[in-house]
C-alpha cells in the first residue's frame, strides 16, 4: 500500500506530537502543551527544513528568555516602564523579522519574550522557572519532530535541491525560447503563469542551497558555488525580463539579416539549460567546453535609422548579458556535479554588497504590533474580569507579530479560519476528553486530530489553516497532567479570540489605513516618486557631491521602483470586486517594464561618465530625461495617467528630433574617434529612453481602462 506525501507528513506530525506530549507528561513539566506548539510550527516539508526552522525556534527562544529577565529585573514594579521597553524590544524584533534572512528567529525573540515576561509577570512561578520550561519544552518539541522526520520516510533537503535545479533548469528553457520568439505578445496568461513558476521554483532553490548544507557534506563542500548559482539565477530572471521588454522594440527588424548568429546563439543558450539539468538529474554525461564565438559585436545596421540602430544594439546587450550568464551557471553546475574542475573555471562571481534599506512596509508592520500590543495592556489594566486576563496580551502580541508581514489579510479571513477551528478543538476538550482514562485513549485522540489538521491543510496555500488549527488545538486543550474541564475556559478561548481580532482590526483601520484601494495608490504613487528621483538624481550627477545620504537615497528609491510593482500584487486579491481586476494587474505589468526599463537606463548612464562621445551630447539627452522626470513627476500628484496624454504627443515630436540630433553628432565627429563602444554605449540610451516613452505610452493606455473614480473613493 503506497502512501501519498500528504499522508506521510501529516503521520510524521501527529506521531511527533504525541511522542512530545508523552515525554512532557512523563517527566511532569508543566505546559506540556509548549512542546506541541514547537512540533506543530516546524513541521516543514523535508528534515533539513524543519531542522532550520527548529534551530531558529530555539535560538529564538533564548534570545527572548534572556530579554524577558532583563526587561523584569530592570523594572519589576514599574508597569509602565515594563511595558515600554516590552515594546520596543518586540517593535524591533517585528522589524528585523521582516528585513533578514532569518526571520522565525526574530518572530520567535518577540512573541516569547511577550510569553515569559506577562506569564512572570502575572503569576506566582520564579520568572527564571518560566523561561527555562519554555526553552525546555521547545528544546523537546524541536528535537522529537527532527528525530521522526528523520527515521520515518525522510526528506533530505539535498536531494530536493536537486530536483528544483532540473526543474529550475527546464523552466528557464522554456521561458528562454517564448521571450526570444515573443510569446508574451502571443499569449500573455500562459507567459505570466510560466514567469511565475519559474520565480517561485527561483526562491525554492535559494531556499534549498541554504539549508541543505547542514545535511550534506557534499553541499557544504561546494556551498560557495551553491551561493554563486542562486545569485545567477536571480541575475537570470531579471535579464530575461530585460530582454522580453525590448522584443516589441526590435519585432519589426528582419533580426536573421541584422544578426546574423542569432539562430545558433539560440541553439547553444537552450544546449546549455539542457545541459545542467542532466547534470543535476544525476544522468551520466561528459563535459564540453560552451561554445562562445557568436560574434556578438558583429551586426548588420545597414538601412537602419538611429532609433532602430538604439534599439538593436540594447537588444543585442541584453543577449551578450544572458549569454554570459548562462555560460556561468554551465561552468558552475559542472564544477558542482565533479564534472568540471574549479581551477579551470576563469571568472569569480560578484555578490552585492547588502547596504541596510529602511522598509516602510515592514515599519509598519512592526509599529502595528507595537499599537496591537499598547491597546491590549491597556484593555488588560483597565478593564476588570476582561476574558483571558494576561492571555489577552500575550495572544495580541503573537497575533500581531506574526501577521506583521501579511497586512493583506483581512480579518475575516482570520475569523473564518480561528473561529471554526477554535470551536473544533473546544468540542475534543468538553466532549471527548472527559471521557479518556489513560495515556493511550489520550495519545489516540491527539494523533487522530493533528493528522487530520495537517492532512486537510497540507497544501501551501492553506498553510494559515493549518497553523490556527494546531495552534488552537493545542492551546484549547491545555493537556496537562493535572486537567480540569471548564465550559467558561473554552468560551473565554474563543471570546480572547475575537477581542484580539477586533482590537488587530481597529490598529490596522484607524492608525495605518490598510484599505486595499488605498494602499494601491499610495505604492503607485510611492513607485512614480521613486522613478522621479532616480532620473532627478541623474541630472543632478554633475553638480552634486556624491554624499552618504545621495547614495542612500539613490539605493532607496531603486529598491522601491523594484519590489513596489510585486507589494502591489498582494493587494490586488483584496480590492473591491467592483473594480475590474484583471486591468489592475496590466498596470502592474506596465509598471514591472517601466521599473526594469529605467534600471538598465540608469546603468547605461552609468557606463558613460567616461564616453566621450556622451559629452558631446550630454546637453540634449539632459532635456530628455528632464522632461521624462516631469511627466513621472506629474503621476505622483495624478497616478489616473491623464497629464500623460500630452505627453504622449510630445514624445511623437520628441523622438525624431532626438534621431536627427545623434545623426548630426555622428557628422560632426570623425568616425574614427569614436570608438565602437562609445557609440554603442550611447546608442543603448537612446534605446532605453525610448522604451521609457513607451512604457509611459502604455500606463497611459492602459490607465484609461481603470476606474480610477471608484478606487479614490473614500469608503470605510
Amino acid at each position: 500500500m503506497f502512501l501519498s506525501d500528504k499522508a506521510k507528513d501529516s503521520i510524521k506530525v501527529g506521531l511527533a506530537m504525541v511522542i512530545a506530549y508523552a515525554i512532557a507528561l512523563y517527566m511532569d513539566w508543566d505546559r506540556p502543551y509548549w512542546a506541541g506548539l514547537a512540533v506543530a510550527f516546524i513541521s516543514l516539508e523535508t528534515s533539513g527544513q524543519s531542522f532550520n526552522k527548529g534551530a531558529q525556534r530555539i535560538g529564538g527562544t533564548l534570545l527572548a528568555a534572556v530579554a524577558a529577565l532583563v526587561i523584569l529585573s530592570l523594572y519589576p514594579q514599574q508597569r509602565w516602564m515594563f511595558m515600554v521597553v516590552l515594546s520596543s524590544f518586540v517593535l524591533i524584533c517585528t522589524y528585523m523579522k521582516s528585513t533578514t534572512r532569518n526571520a522565525y528567529f526574530w518572530n520567535v525573540a518577540g512573541f516569547v519574550t511577550i510569553i515569559v515576561a506577562v506569564d512572570s509577570a502575572s503569576s506566582n512561578e520564579p520568572a527564571f522557572y518560566t523561561a527555562m520550561l519554555r526553552i525546555e519544552e521547545t528544546a523537546l518539541g524541536v528535537i522529537t519532530y527532527s528525530v521522526v522526520s528523520a527515521i520515518l520516510w525522510p526528506k533530505t533537503s539535498a536531494k530536493a535541491l536537486y530536483g528544483t535545479t532540473s526543474q529550475l533548469s527546464h523552466a528557464a528553457a522554456s521561458i528562454f525560447q517564448d521571450t526570444l520568439d515573443n510569446g508574451f505578445s502571443r499569449a500573455p496568461r500562459q507567459y505570466l503563469k510560466q514567469q511565475g513558476k519559474f520565480s517561485a521554483l527561483q526562491a525554492r532553490f535559494e531556499e534549498l542551497s541554504n539549508i541543505a548544507q547542514l545535511e550534506s557534506y557534499e553541499i557544504w563542500e561546494v556551498h560557495d558555488l551553491w551561493k554563486d548559482t542562486s545569485k545567477l539565477w536571480i541575475d537570470y530572471e531579471r535579464a530575461i525580463e530585460a530582454c522580453r521588454q525590448n522584443i516589441d522594440d526590435v519585432q519589426g527588424l528582419d533580426l536573421e539579416k541584422h544578426l546574423p548568429w542569432r539562430k545558433q546563439y539560440m541553439e547553444e543558450i537552450e544546449h546549455r539549460l539542457a545541459g545542467i539539468a542532466q547534470m543535476s538529474s544525476d544522468d551520466h554525461m561528459s563535459y564540453t567546453s560552451p561554445q562562445r564565438e557568436f560574434h556578438v559585436n558583429t551586426s548588420d545596421t545597414t538601412g537602419l535609422k538611429q532609433l532602430e540602430k538604439a534599439a538593436l544594439s540594447l537588444y543585442v546587450n541584453q543577449l551578450k548579458n544572458l549569454e554570459n550568464i548562462t555560460y556561468q551557471l554551465y561552468e558552475i553546475n559542472a564544477v558542482i556535479f565533479g564534472l568540471h574542475q574549479r581551477s579551470d573555471t576563469s571568472f569569480t562571481i560578484t555578490h552585492p554588497q547588502k547596504n541596510h534599506i529602511i522598509n516602510i512596509g515592514a515599519l509598519k508592520g512592526a509599529f502595528r504590533a507595537f499599537l496591537c500590543l499598547w491597546v491590549a495592556y491597556i484593555i488588560y489594566i483597565y478593564v476588570p474580569d476582561v476574558p483571558g486576563g494576561s492571555v489577552l496580551l500575550i495572544l495580541a502580541g503573537v497575533y500581531s507579530i506574526s501577521l506583521s508581514t501579511d497586512p493583506y489579510i483581512r480579518p475575516l479571513t482570520l475569523l473564518k479560519i480561528g473561529v471554526p477551528s477554535t470551536i473544533f478543538a473546544a468540542c475534543i476538550y468538553l466532549l471527548l476528553m472527559p471521557h479518556l482514562h489513560s495515556f493511550w485513549s489520550l495519545g489516540a485522540v491527539i494523533f487522530i486530530s493533528v493528522f487530520s489538521i495537517s492532512y486537510f491543510f497540507h497544501s501551501p496555500e492553506a498553510t494559515l489553516g493549518r497553523m490556527f488549527g494546531l495552534a488552537n488545538f493545542v492551546m484549547t486543550t491545555g493537556i496537562s497532567n493535572n486537567q480540569t474541564y471548564s465550559f467558561s475556559y473554552a468560551v473565554d478561548q474563543l471570546l480572547v479570540f475575537l477581542i484580539v481580532i477586533a482590537i488587530f482590526t481597529c490598529v490596522s483601520t484607524f492608525t495605518l489605513n490598510l484599505r486595499p484601494e488605498i494602499q494601491y495608490l499610495n505604492l503607485l504613487r510611492r513607485f512614480f516618486n521613486g522613478a522621479s528621483y532616480l532620473l532627478a538624481d541623474q541630472n543632478n550627477g554633475i553638480t552634486s557631491k556624491n554624499t552618504v545620504w545621495r547614495r542612500y537615497l539613490r539605493r532607496h528609491y531603486v529598491n522601491e521602483i523594484q519590489n513596489i510593482p510585486h507589494i502591489m500584487r498582494g493587494w490586488i486579491a483584496e480590492i473591491s470586486p467592483k473594480i475590474e481586476k484583471s486591468e489592475l494587474i496590466k498596470i502592474i505589468v506596465v509598471l514591472e517594464a517601466l521599473s526594469i526599463r529605467l534600471t538598465v537606463l540608469m546603468d547605461e548612464f552609468k557606463t558613460a561618465e567616461e564616453n566621450q562621445f556622451y559629452a558631446v551630447l550630454k546637453q540634449e539627452i539632459h532635456g530628455w530625461s528632464i522632461q521624462l522626470k516631469t511627466d513621472l513627476a506629474g503621476l505622483v500628484e495624478e497616478p489616473s495617467g491623464k497629464a500623460l496624454e500630452a505627453a504622449a504627443k510630445e514624445r511623437e515630436i520628441k523622438l525624431p528630433e532626438i534621431e536627427e540630433t545623434i545623426s548630426k553628432a555622428m557628422q560632426r565627429q570623425n568616425k574614427d574617434e569614436v570608438e565602437l563602444g562609445e557609440q554603442l554605449n550611447v546608442y543603448r540610451i537612446l534605446g532605453g529612453i525610448r522604451s521609457v516613452y513607451q512604457a509611459l505610452e502604455d500606463y497611459e493606455k492602459q490607465s484609461q481602462k481603470v476606474n480610477w473614480p471608484y478606487l479614490k473613493e473614500a469608503r470605510f
